[in-house]
């Protein structure tokens, strides 16, 4: 086998180009959905938890965290088995930097309802931030069982898997994302094209990375100037 010399210059470049785009697009597309307001299960009927929940959902969208968390943890104490009130404090937290008490919530949100996405994709990126990859990856895995068909079950293990150089698992985890969001014509379909044709790149196979790495470009992603002009792009 051919052995493979990166560009360790380069190789900080395309990180930075790659996951910039990648906090960026997924903070856009989170802001209405997760804004971080999650998913609703329906999961409480007590009129005075919902009401308390809404008000920490006005501050959650301002992204005001402190009084949210005040408001989410009344909605808490009124039904205590409010699942959507748990995924969203947990939210606020991490928003806020306790990583601790946002994994405390995201851990009672899954012990009340494991089937909730939510919960698990969110403890995943606390996991990732904190480079626990083999946590991480447990629960983006819990994301995959749970429904297959949600790209960002496999969206969320690209960057662990760069991170621990498995570039063939990366290759994979960019691929499954891509063929998702062709499948559904997602808005975000250059941020998968860009993320597989890195994940090829850092594997050594530069034909594979060029055909990404055009669609990406094609689709308005701006690749970096030295991985342009190596490519050809």
């Amino acid at each position: 086998m051919k052995k493979v010399f990166i560009n360790y210059s380069l190789l900080l470049i395309l990180f930075l180009a790659g996951f910039g785009l990648s906090a960026q697009t997924k903070k856009e597309k989170t802001v209405k959905a997760k804004g971080d307001n999650v998913a609703m299960y329906n999961s409480t009927e007590n009129k005075k938890a919902m009401e308390y929940y809404n008000k920490g959902e006005e501050y959650s969208v301002k992204r005001d965290f402190k009084p949210a968390i005040k408001w989410y943890k009344k909605a808490i104490e009124e039904d205590p088995k409010f699942v959507e009130a748990y995924d969203n404090l947990g939210v606020a937290y991490r928003n806020t930097g306790d990583f601790d008490n946002a994994k405390k919530m995201y851990n009672k949100s899954i012990e009340l309802y494991p089937e909730g996405k939510m919960a698990h994709q969110n403890i995943g990126l606390i996991y990732t931030i904190e480079k626990n990859y083999e946590m991480a990856l447990k629960e983006y895995g819990a994301v995959q069982k749970i429904d297959s068909t949600d790209a960002e079950g496999y969206y969320g293990t690209i960057q662990i898997y760069l991170n621990m150089k498995n570039y063939p698992m990366a290759i994979k985890s960019s691929a499954k994302t891509l063929e998702i969001y062709e499948a559904t014509n997602n808005r975000f379909l250059s941020d998968a094209q860009y993320m597989l044709g890195l994940s090829y790149y850092l594997n050594g196979d530069k034909k594979n990375a060029t055909i990404y790495f055009k669609q990406a470009k094609n689709n308005g992603v701006r690749i970096p100037k030295e991985l342009s002009d190596e490519l050809g792009l």
